[in-house]
């Protein structure tokens, strides 16, 4: 066998060379393939830099998910086939996924769930936790509807939830290609404009791209190495058509990068380039207002549903319970509506809005290891270095004993006017919340006089009233325990009437205001502290990040003026002195002169690297494109960077563009959140009290006459002479009602969680930053209680003053 002299080299990386030769096969000899992989020779240390691994691709939770659920009983899959909008959306997403599979998976889900549902309403039914029915006077046909519909309600939108999560998924993919469609786009141009070659513009545009867009990229080139594709030509293609459906800008633009390539002049093909990348940066700027236009409706509908329903319901349910005899005004019942189902929907329609929203700035995360951190859980407050946890473990023990006090004795305490020699009539800052005692001896009544007993005033009188009606012989023990209970149920109506008078009103507001106040400076306190001096750190990182920007080009330049890159780190000292930013250009300059460091090592090194301890992706593959394009020359260098300037500027108008078409929005809705819906919402708990002792009156009129002589002939003859209101209205439906200091509590603990809901709302459509959401929960739960106080008791001072 004969060998050609020619010797071939594979270069990986910088140093990663593996040498052979190629060997000639006589025509009369054969050679067999292990024969040629024998003269291939690989050192350790070559064979060990550069290498790529094989790896199996992490599976999507929800198909692992359905693949353990189905693998109890496969059988349940049987010939399952997916419709046409799943069928899509698993191709789409290249989930391994086999009809087979979903549909076990969700016979099975859906099985369950209607067992959970039966198990739960047969255990609500058939054990002592049926007393509730009771409680809420459901009888009859409405023990089972309330037992079974609401799990079994629960148990299908799970199941639909399941059924319909693929195309909810492939969906939220096809929004996020708003943004990162233009992005990895950015990066083929800018990988043409410096060499026309497809494979090269495809694998720097899939390393540095972000999203499923990305994913298909690799995808693609993996599969034209391996043959699946005649060419990558030909991949591209089914690529561009495969996203087509979803974004006509990708399938536009990648034809005419295609076309670029094989254009014989730079000219044309940088003024090819560069129109296709405007166009793509208007076609965003229309769809940034189309989304912006329609998240007018849903915003509205969050306003109806958090402030406007709440305020109709206040009016509404006191009503509806008293004409209809059902506990709708129960405690139990309005804390279900305010503080579980109003905010369960806010939740579920947020959330849905917000995937909606493209993705722009990637806001840099801080690690809890962060140089720069204080200690987990520390603090500094007022110059002291404390616990925070201990800090909200003293706020609320300070806080609870001073509204115990405030409430009991009033501010200053009347219990030290006797220790410092003061009269009892000198008057306080706050006084103290009225007692029972003094309401009922100021009233005139003595103080058993609402007592459900035999000591009390008005229970045994309207009893024996109640008794007089039946002979003795019929008062049989169960005819005594009715009358009683309705006994019972006049006179806690006419209590509740009583203390809901402003002048007998006992509620303990300053034990209710304090409790308030407290719990949300325990709030700012957790969240504040605890995510301030990150936040700082990200406003560091994104000050670096803005400034980078200029950075790059700057660097640029210099480098075009074929000046080595220590000389245009240098030029960026100079140019943007004071920046942030330019510590990192020192710090690399200092590992290059000091420690002897390659670029590569002076900027990536783990322990002395000037970008170890940035957690910034923009810095990052930034830095990473400017270290690989000096490897290749300070002209290539140059224009690589050029183009890089321009693509982060892309990127930033595409964020400036959508923070300031929803800037309007967010901060409507923040006005809504801090002052609106307090006010409206504290003015309800006083318009509660009104529609309480209307209701009562009501109540207590035995007869409306009207219209004694109306000539009624045409009906038969005769006149109306009354309608028995009390039939409708009846005493026990009034008594059922929640107390003022019950509806404030309520309301309260509604106005924090309407708070949290829409500051997540608001921040994360504006910007999807999870430290900033904690810092602004913190910052506004206080003013929204605040607000909410100041409501309660003006509205208490001018409402009040009718009732």
């Amino acid at each position: 066998m004969e060998k050609l002299g020619k010797e071939f080299s594979y270069k990986k990386g910088k140093e990663n060379k593996v040498k052979f030769m190629a060997v000639q096969r006589k025509s009369n000899e054969g050679s067999r393939i292990g024969e040629l992989y024998g003269k291939i020779t690989v050192s350790d240390k070559d064979y060990f830099q550069g290498q790529r691994k094989l790896a199996k691709k992490i599976e999507h939770p929800f198909v692992r998910l359905c693949k353990r659920i189905a693998a109890f009983s496969p059988g349940l899959g049987k010939n399952g086939k997916f419709n046409e909008a799943n069928q899509q959306a698993v191709a789409f997403l290249n989930w391994k996924l086999s009809p087979e599979e979903f549909s076990a998976a969700s016979t099975i889900l859906l099985v369950v769930s209607l067992f959970a549902a039966f198990l739960v309403g047969t255990v609500m039914m058939f054990t002592p936790v049926s007393q509730i029915f009771i409680s809420f006077q459901i009888t009859g046909i409405g023990v089972p509807i309330v037992a079974y519909v609401p799990f079994l309600l629960i148990g299908l939108g799970i199941v639909s939830y399941f059924q319909t999560y693929p195309e909810t998924e492939a969906k939220m993919e096809q929004t996020r290609a708003l943004t990162y469609v233009p992005e990895i786009m950015g990066y083929m141009i800018m990988s043409i404009k410096l060499v026309p070659n497809l494979e090269k513009a495809v694998e720097f545009a899939a390393g540095h791209g972000r999203g499923k867009i990305a994913d298909d990229f690799k995808n693609l080139l993996w599969e034209s190495q391996i043959g699946v594709h005649n060419s990558l030509s030909e991949g591209l293609d089914k690529l561009a058509y495969k996203w087509g459906q979803y974004s006509d800008d990708f399938k536009r633009s990648m034809m005419r990068i295609r076309d670029s390539v094989i254009e014989s002049s730079d000219a044309r093909r940088y003024s090819l380039l560069d129109q296709t990348m405007t166009e793509m940066l208007e076609n965003i700027r229309t769809k940034m207002e189309q989304y912006v236009r329609g998240l007018q409706q849903p915003t509205t509908m969050l306003f109806y549903i958090g402030i406007l329903l709440p305020l109709m319901l206040i009016i509404i349910l006191p009503v509806g319970s008293s004409f209809s005899g059902t506990p709708l005004a129960n405690p139990i019942v309005l804390f279900i509506i305010y503080d579980v189902l109003i905010p369960a929907t806010m939740i579920v329609f947020a959330f849905n809005i917000l995937q909606n929203k493209p993705p722009t700035y990637r806001i840099p995360e801080i690690p809890d290891n962060q140089p720069g951190l204080p200690k987990k859980f520390s603090a500094k407050i007022g110059g002291v270095n404390i616990d925070v946890r201990a800090a909200v473990i003293l706020l609320l023990v300070f806080g609870s004993v001073f509204s115990f006090v405030a409430s009991v004795d009033g501010l200053p305490p009347r219990t030290l006017y006797s220790a410092i020699g003061l009269d009892d009539r000198f008057p306080q800052l706050l006084p103290a919340d009225k007692q029972k005692i003094d309401v009922l001896t100021a009233a005139g009544r003595e103080i058993t006089y609402f007592d459900i007993s035999e000591e009390g005033v008005i229970y045994p009188r309207y009893l024996s009233q109640e008794t007089r009606r039946f002979d003795p012989d019929e008062l049989d023990e169960e005819t005594l325990t009715a009358l009683s209970e309705k006994v019972k149920q006049k006179v806690l109506a006419e209590e509740k009437i009583f203390y809901s008078r402003t002048q007998n009103d006992i509620a303990p507001y300053n034990l209710v205001f304090g409790i308030l106040i407290t719990f949300s400076l325990m709030i700012f306190v957790y969240f504040y502290y605890t995510n301030i001096y990150k936040r700082k750190i990200q406003l560091e990182v994104m000050e670096m990040e803005s400034d980078f920007k200029d950075s790059i080009y700057i660097i640029a330049s210099r480098m075009a003026e074929n000046k080595p890159v220590e000389e245009a780190l240098k030029s960026v000292q100079q140019f943007l002195h004071g920046s942030k930013v330019t510590k990192i250009f020192a710090k690399t300059l200092d590992n290059i002169n000091m420690l002897g460091m390659p670029l590569s090592q002076a900027v990536f090194d783990t322990n002395y690297g000037s970008i170890a301890h940035i957690p910034s992706e923009i810095i990052r593959s930034s830095m990473k494109i400017m270290v690989d394009s000096v490897q290749l020359g300070v002209n290539v260098a140059a224009r690589t960077l050029i183009s890089l300037s321009i693509q982060l500027q892309n990127s930033d108008k595409v964020n400036k563009l959508l923070n300031s078409l929803i800037s309007d929005i967010t901060g409507t809705m923040t006005t809504m959140t801090l002052f609106i819906a307090p006010l409206v919402l504290g003015i309800t708990t006083s318009l509660q009290r009104i529609v309480i002792v209307t209701m009562s009156s009501v109540a207590s009129s035995s007869f409306l006459t009207t219209n004694q002589n109306l000539d009624v002939s045409n009906f038969g003859g005769g006149a109306f002479t009354g309608v028995n209101i009390s039939s409708i209205v009846s005493p026990e439906s009034i008594a059922g009602v929640a107390s003022p200091t019950e509806f404030i509590i309520i309301v309260a603990v509604y106005i924090i969680e309407l708070v949290i809901i829409m500051t997540f709302f608001t921040t994360k459509i504006q910007e999807d930053n999870d430290l900033l959401v904690k810092i602004n929960i913190a910052r506004f739960v206080p003013i929204a209680v605040v607000m909410f106080v100041i409501s309660i008791i003006a509205s208490k001072l001018f409402v009040g003053a009718t009732i």
